[in-house]
């Protein structure tokens, strides 16, 4: 968690009378004072508000929002002598626990005559201005850096920014952290009305409890978030139900008619199939029938053969018997009477005949009589229809506007009982409808484009909320992630503060810093940690190589320590001191023992002389050790040769007798000592040590060309050697005495050599712990570096967010592309339909060219009536003309049949009675007696030859009808497979068409097409299909456009079946309709069962939705967001009170809040004080009656808020109402009260304030106004400063109360920069405070500034602002060191 940032500095360079002035905050706070003029205002407005927004506007910069300041003014007067000025402005940061610098700042350029240049700045990496970052040029004058120069210096280490908006941004988003810009700016507007509440006229209770209001924080977004998205669920879906049922309603128009068509197409199938099944039953019992007519026709052929044999063979018997029977007179008037007998048979026939004739033709005269009557009835009312049809016409015309049809109307009329050239009119009609249904295309087209562009419109408002919302995402993650840079610095800075070993140079502090800011998803961290390790790399190699040397060091000491004690010990175990020996001398005297060859040390057998001195002593045996005769060997004569011999690693020094001797020598200073007890070894001795001369008056004879002797001062001779001793040897080796003094001594100083070594050791050891510990800590510390999962998780889901945005926004452009694009083709659309529109004088609106379309399609359909209805007219005219005729005729026909009858009576008259004289005359003859006889041959004989024809005629006809039967059997032969081969093409055609399952048959009678055609035959047996395909046509056009989504579209059905059709075939194919659902095409019919479903589904959401919405949205997750707001303010109002019941004024005033609950508007809806109570509640655990008492109360605001939305006729969103409407804020309502000394408590009204006086107008109006500024404060981030500022800040408050309102300003926390003419602010309620005392005599041009620090003791004038800097830090370590201690001292 970050420290707070704490104002620090604030600096005005080369700006109005300064020139380069610094004012350091302490503990972030300052006071300006001085007299009207000083430059207190102008200093302080220099900071609130202008560097926190960068807004330069006069009203502002005024604290009585005049507009006559401007900002140029303050740096160029009208008698300033230069034409431009640049100057700079900044307010540093500081983070409250550790060195983390930020600062802002804005340089302004002015110029005679022209506008202002301005920019801002802000440094982040560290470096503070006067410190080591300058605003001047690098030369001997102090100019002032221009921007280029600025943002050169500044380079990465910060941002230079020419918008004043992104500056204000950058503020917010690095400093104070509020979510929106709008809030941040609501916080800077709240800061400039509090600068001058004793000023400002409109300030009054009423007024404060506006701000009151207006200060506590509403409802965010990101609290709404779940009520918008319900919110925009529900308007989604129901604007999807909307379209489904639109949809749903005109599939269904469109089925009804697609139905009617279905159940014909398949009834007409039916019905070919059923009659084909009818024919062919038909035709095979023809066959059958005319099979068994043709076998009893060869029959009767074979019997009438013989019947003709047997009547010619009767015929020839008659004849003979008749002709012997006609020689009678008898017989002649018998053939008389029976001629006449048949022709008054055939004359009554013929009469009865034309009886008949007359009878039906007199029928026919009155039957066409009728048909004349009828014929004549249908003509007028044919006549009265087409009239009506005109008149239809002529609405149908005005409605298109068609003109021409009067003209045609009136040339019908002229020419109603003639033929009439209809197609022209077609033409012109055609043409004008052509118009017409493009123009109507045209807007259903805009229309339908509309309705994508609304469709498009919704889209893209939804993707630019949501693209709002990514955007908000991302503002918040920015924030996050400044959030999370500062914190990471922080980190850092504390890191390297308490590190020990791995300490960072501020300047790589600086450039890690700078990482933090610069940091990106990208970024690699490995860069930071390489500072830290190459630091801890070269820190740690340089202990470890102490180390390494250390414990080198006590290596050798622990080897010395083990020699010394080897060494002791040999001392210790009596053993004589020993000169220093080589290995190879070591080595010889080893081999000299293992030969058997007896030696002497020289240095074991001689003793010094009692009468030298030490000094001499030590001298002496130091010459003879450098000499090597200390410790050489005295061997036998004998030996020599032996021994001088060189054995490999072995050497030694041997001493012998010389032949001469000299007259001073070591036998003068050197005595044989007692072990010498052998009389030649003794003169082997004395030989040697005689001729080893000692003293300077050695003498040598010629012979002896070197000599070997030892001097007094130590020095010696070895033949041409001389040399010299160091006069520091110490005598222990020549003399037993001197031997155990020597190893006496030698003990001592092994000794003492251990304690030496065993306390190097010790102090090694501790110096390697030491540097061990450093290793450690300097391994912790490297390792405690901060790392950056935080950053990077951070900066990845900035880099999401900004991804998303990006994706969002290219989006938004896509669709505005896309919307640009339709509107326009819909622009297009409607100009080009305007254009139809003007050429048929219509107005341009769909409805009008819909009635149009309609009109049209009358018009022809009455078009083609009227035609049809015209000929059949003519029909009946012509029937009538013709019907006249056939009565003409009928007459002559009735006159010649009456004449022909008369004719017919005559004769049989006449022949009447020419029959009865003949019987007469028979009746005188013997006719009687051959009578029966002759009229059985007459009678045979007459009727033979019919008898014969009749047989012949009979037979013919047989034989005839075998031979037409015959070829009616080839016929029906191949009409019975033509029936056949179109049963089954009928019946293909009829399972195809059923099995589409369009039409729903009875299980029983699906498969039977007789059953099916008579099934559906009531319903379809009248049906028009021409029509009905018409009324389909009508309905699919009139409604497509409300099934866009579903690309419905016309088809064929069939077409290969349809292929199969032979010459006389009805045609298998059909109209069809389908759609795509989900990408998949289906038939129209399935299409509304999805709909259905759809809307059932959308419904049931929408239940659910409005569930959520009001239950658990509303009722629970927003409730519980507006519980926690109302309890967090009244926790504040809490606040209040207790800190302003605390607070004791001079006149005994007392202030209180109180936020009251508002009373219900409807009943529907719960007082504030009932609903607050249930909102306390958590919704699960709520009563039935509670809970829908609550729902109630959201349903009435919810339904409140579509009411005003509506009304606000799309100006204001049903969301922006929503929010609106649970805005808690204007539920409750602040009222101030107060309470004078032996008073009741009373609200303190407009009119109470009045009879205040200033001071308690002013402790009124203050103390709920830093609530306002402390509620705004807290909606930005934890860590952000508490800036206010004010104006003659106090005036006409008194001493005790000022007390009690610093005190309240260091309660809430407020970095403050005020100014007054009177106030110190040296109150016990501030613990520090910095005082700039401002004078400006006589308005010179220059301003003094005599800083003073208030420590919470006393009041100290300083030297200059530097040590106020200086002396503010030392008091708060002060202050921090007292809080420790007491700290400690309470543990």
């Amino acid at each position: 968690m970050n420290s707070r940032w704490q104002a620090s500095k604030i600096g005005l360079i080369n700006f109005w009378y300064y020139d380069e002035q610094e004012f350091p905050f302490v503990k972030g706070r300052m006071l300006l004072r001085g007299a009207n003029g000083s430059g207190k205002s102008v200093t302080m407005q220099s900071v609130i508000p202008l560097l926190l927004d960068g807004n330069m506007s006069p009203e502002r910069l005024d604290p009585f929002g005049s507009r006559d300041r401007k900002m140029s003014s303050y740096l160029l007067e009208e008698d300033d002598g230069r034409d431009e000025r640049t100057g700079y402005l900044y307010l540093e940061f500081k983070r409250q626990e550790s060195d983390i610098w930020l600062t802002i700042g804005m340089g302004i350029r002015a110029r005679r005559g022209k506008p202002l240049d301005k920019w801002y700045f802000s440094l982040t990496d560290g470096r503070r201005i006067g410190k080591d970052f300058w605003m001047y040029k690098e030369t001997g004058e102090k100019v002032t850096l221009s921007r280029k120069e600025l943002e050169n210096r500044i380079g990465s280490g910060g941002q230079v920014f020419d918008r004043q908006a992104d500056y204000m941004d950058y503020v917010n988003r690095q400093i104070f952290g509020f979510e929106t810009i709008e809030e941040y700016k609501e916080m800077i507007d709240l800061l400039i009305q509090l600068r001058t509440p004793k000023l400002s006229k409109d300030f009054k209770p009423s007024v404060v409890n506006d701000i009151l209001s207006d200060s506590l924080q509403p409802l965010s977004d990101e609290d709404l978030r779940p009520m918008s998205e319900a919110i925009e669920n529900m308007d989604t879906m129901n604007m999807n139900l909307k379209a489904r049922e639109a949809g749903y309603q005109a599939a269904g128009k469109i089925q009804k008619v697609l139905d009617k068509y279905n159940r014909q197409v398949l009834f007409g199938k039916a019905q070919r199939c059923a009659e084909n099944e009818k024919l062919l039953s038909a035709l095979e019992k023809e066959i059958e029938a005319a099979a068994e007519e043709k076998e009893s026709c060869r029959e009767r052929v074979k019997v009438l053969e013989q019947e003709k044999s047997r009547l010619d063979a009767r015929r020839d018997a008659m004849e003979k018997e008749r002709e012997s029977l006609s020689k009678s007179d008898a017989v002649s008037l018998k053939a008389r009477q029976m001629d006449l007998e048949s022709r008054i048979r055939v004359r009554e026939e013929l009469l009865e005949e034309k009886k008949n004739q007359l009878a039906a033709k007199q029928e026919q005269y009155i039957e066409t009589e009728d048909k004349r009557k009828k014929e004549k009835d249908r003509e007028y009312e044919k006549e009265k229809e087409l009239d009506e049809l005109l008149d239809e016409m002529q609405a149908e015309a005005e409605d298109m506007s068609f003109e021409e049809h009067s003209f045609f109307k009136e040339e019908l009329k002229e020419n109603f009982h003639s033929g009439f050239s209809w197609d022209t009119h077609k033409v012109q009609f055609e043409k004008t409808a052509d118009e017409i249904s493009r123009g109507a295309k045209l807007l259903r087209e805009a229309q339908v484009c509309q309705r994508e562009a609304d469709n498009l419109l919704k889209k893209r408002e939804k993707q630019q909320r949501e693209t709002d919302t990514a955007q908000r995402r991302e503002v918040e993650l920015e924030a996050v992630m400044i959030q999370i840079e500062n914190e990471w610095k922080e980190a850092l800075y504390a890191w390297n503060g308490r590190n020990e070993e791995l300490k960072l140079t501020p300047q790589q502090m600086q450039t890690l810093a700078h990482f933090a800011d610069e940091y990106t998803e990208d970024s690699d961290f490995a860069l930071v940690r390489k500072t830290a390790a190459d630091l801890w790399i070269e820190k740690n190699g340089q202990l470890n190589a102490q180390v390494q040397k250390r414990r080198e060091d006590l290596r050798k000491l622990e080897e010395d320590h083990q020699e010394i004690l080897e060494e002791l010990k040999q001392w210790e175990d009596h053993r004589e001191p020993e000169p220093p020996r080589s290995e190879g001398v070591i080595k010889n005297r080893e081999l000299l023992t293992e030969r058997g060859i007896p030696y002497k040390e020289f240095y074991k057998v001689v003793e010094f002389g009692k009468d030298l001195e030490k000094e001499a002593c030590n001298r002496i045996e130091e010459a003879l050790l450098e000499m090597g005769i200390l410790d050489a060997l005295i061997i036998e004569e004998q030996y020599r040769d032996q021994v001088l011999k060189a054995d490999p690693g072995c050497q030694d020094r041997y001493l012998f007798v010389q032949p001469h001797y000299l007259q001073q020598s070591l036998l003068d200073i050197l005595d044989l000592n007692d072990s010498v007890n052998d009389i030649f070894f003794n003169q082997r001795i004395t030989g040697i040590l005689g001729s080893i001369g000692f003293g300077s008056g050695t003498d040598t004879s010629d012979e002896t060309p070197a000599v070997t002797a030892v001097y007094p001062d130590g020095s010696y001779q070895i033949g041409v050697i001389s040399g010299t001793v160091t006069g520091e040897h110490e005598a222990g080796f020549i003399g037993v005495q001197a031997r155990e003094k020597n190893r006496m001594d030698r003990i001592a100083a092994c000794r003492e050599a251990l304690m030496e070594n065993e306390t190097a050791q010790r102090k090694l050891n501790c110096e390697i712990r030491e540097l061990e510990e450093r290793i450690g800590r300097l391994e912790k510390e490297y390792q405690e570096l901060p790392g950056d999962t935080d950053l990077r998780e951070a900066a990845r889901m900035l880099s999401d967010a900004r991804r998303v945005l990006k994706r969002m926004r290219e989006e938004g452009d896509r669709l505005d592309q896309e919307l640009q694009k339709i509107m326009e083709s819909l622009k297009e659309l409607r100009r080009q339909a305007a254009e139809t529109a003007q050429k048929l004088y219509l107005t341009c609106s769909y409805e009008v060219f819909c009635r149009a379309e309609e009109a049209a399609r009358g018009y022809r359909q009455h078009f083609y009536q009227l035609r049809s209805g015209h000929e059949l007219y003519l029909q009946i005219h012509i029937h009538l003309e013709e019907l006249k005729e056939s009565l003409e005729s009928l007459d002559g026909d009735l006159d010649q049949i009456r004449y022909e009858q008369g004719s017919t009576q005559r004769e049989l008259k006449k022949e009447r009675e020419e029959y009865d004289s003949v019987q007469e005359q028979l009746k005188l003859t013997d006719y009687e007696q051959i009578r029966q006889r002759l009229d059985s041959c007459m009678e045979w004989l007459q009727s033979y030859p019919a008898r014969l024809q009749s047989c012949v005629e009979e037979s013919t006809r047989k034989q005839e009808r075998i031979r037409v039967l015959e070829e009616q059997d080839v016929q029906n032969e191949s009409k019975l497979q033509e029936y056949k081969r179109r049963g089954i093409y009928l019946e293909k055609c009829f399972e195809t068409e059923r099995d589409l399952n369009y039409v729903e048959l009875p299980e029983e009678i699906s498969h039977r097409v007789q059953k099916a055609a008579e099934y559906l035959s009531g319903e379809c047996g009248g049906q028009d299909l021409d029509q009905i395909i018409r009324n389909l046509n009508q309905v699919y056009f009139e409604n497509r456009g409300f099934l866009t989504d579903y690309q419905i579209m016309q088809t064929e059905l069939f077409e290969e079946l349809s292929e199969e059709a032979q010459n006389g075939d009805p045609p298998a194919k059909r109209l069809d309709i389908v759609a795509r659902y989900q990408g998949v095409r289906i038939p129209f019919g399935r299409l509304l069962v999805h709909l259905e479903e759809e809307i059932s589904q959308l419904k049931d959401l929408i239940r659910d939705g409005d569930r959520e919405l009001f239950e658990d949205i509303l009722a629970n997750t927003v409730s519980r967001k507006i519980r926690g707001k109302i309890n967090a303010s009244n926790a504040w109002v809490d606040k209040m009170n207790a800190l302003m019941g605390k607070m004791n004024t001079s006149s005994g005033l007392r202030l209180s809040l109180r936020w009251r609950s508002r009373t219900a508007e409807t009943e529907e809806q719960l007082d504030t004080r009932e609903l607050v109570e249930l909102l306390k509640k958590d919704y699960r655990l709520m009563r039935e009656e509670e809970a829908a008492k609550l729902s109630a109360h959201f349903r009435s605001k919810v339904e409140e808020a579509r009411r005003h939305a509506r009304d606000s006729g799309g100006m204001i969103s049903f969301y922006q109402v929503m929010k609106e409407t649970l805005d808690y804020r204007k539920w409750f309502e602040f009222q101030l009260f107060f309470q004078k000394s032996g008073d009741r408590i009373k609200e303190l009204t407009n009119s109470m304030f009045g009879t205040f006086s200033g001071g308690e107008k002013a402790m009124a109006m203050y103390v709920p106004l830093f609530s306002a500024v402390v509620a705004k404060y807290e909606g930005g981030r934890s860590d952000a400063p508490r800036l206010i500022s004010l104006d003659e800040a106090f005036a006409g408050v008194d001493n005790r109360n000022i007390r009690d309102m610093f005190r309240l300003m260091t309660e809430f926390q407020f970095d403050f920069i005020i100014n007054s003419q009177v106030l110190w602010g040296d109150c016990d309620t501030l613990d520090a405070l910095a005082i700039y005392q401002l004078l400006r005599p006589e308005n010179a041009k220059f301003v003094t500034v005599m800083p003073y620090l208030w420590n919470g003791h006393a009041r100290v004038m300083l030297e200059d602002e530097a040590e106020m800097e200086e002396q503010a830090e030392k008091t708060v370590k002060d202050q921090e060191g007292i809080g420790d201690r007491n700290g400690r001292a309470l543990v």
